[in-house]
C-alpha cells in the first residue's frame, strides 16, 4: 500500500469520524496493551484509546506500540476500526481491520559504521478478539489477534489489554 493511499484512507476515516460525532464518537477510555509479534519476534507494549462508536457497534480504537527483540526496535501506529458483535454474554467478540504505520531500526548489524536509520512500512492487518468488563466499573479486558494482510510488517501479533 502506498503512502498516498494510506493517507487517503486516513483522511476518509477522519472525515467520516468527524461527521458521525452525534453517533457516539469521543474519548471513552485509555489503557495499556502488551503482547508478542511474529516475524520479527518481539515483545510489544503500548497504549490504546477507545474513541467511541462512529456507527452502531463499530468502534474507532487507535493504539501506539513499541516492539523490542529480533535485532529490531519498532514503533507501531495502529488505526483500528472494529465491529463489536451485539451478543448477550459476558464476553463480546469483535472483528475488524487496522492500518499500520511501522517504523523500525535494524540494530543487529555488528559493523559500527552501519546505520540504516529508521525504516518505514505501511500495511493492513485483520483484527479479531474478545472484550469483557472487569468488575462493576468501566474497566474492560481484551485479548486480540492481528494477522498481516499487506506489507512486510509482522506476520501476526497476539495482545492483551485493558481500558479504563
Amino acid at each position: 500500500m502506498s503512502a498516498r493511499r494510506f493517507l487517503g484512507a486516513l483522511v476518509v476515516a477522519v472525515v467520516a469520524t468527524t461527521a458521525a460525532r452525534a453517533q457516539g464518537v469521543g474519548f471513552r477510555g485509555v489503557g495499556p496493551r502488551v503482547g508478542a509479534s511474529d516475524n520479527p519476534d518481539q515483545f510489544v507494549a503500548g497504549v490504546q484509546f477507545d474513541l467511541g462508536e462512529f456507527a452502531k457497534n463499530v468502534r474507532w480504537q487507535p493504539s501506539v506500540e513499541l516492539g523490542f527483540g529480533d535485532h529490531k526496535t519498532s514503533l507501531y501506529g495502529n488505526f483500528m476500526v472494529a465491529y463489536y458483535f451485539p451478543v448477550k454474554a459476558a464476553v463480546t467478540p469483535y472483528a475488524g481491520a487496522e492500518a499500520v504505520l511501522w517504523l523500525f531500526d535494524n540494530d543487529g548489524n555488528k559493523d559500527p559504521n552501519f546505520d540504516d536509520g529508521f525504516n518505514t512500512q505501511i500495511g493492513l492487518a485483520a483484527v479479531g478478539g474478545i472484550e469483557t468488563h472487569v468488575g462493576k466499573g468501566k474497566t474492560r479486558f481484551l485479548a486480540e489477534l492481528q494477522l498481516r494482510i499487506v506489507s512486510d510488517m509482522p506476520d501476526a501479533k497476539i495482545l492483551v489489554g485493558w481500558t479504563f
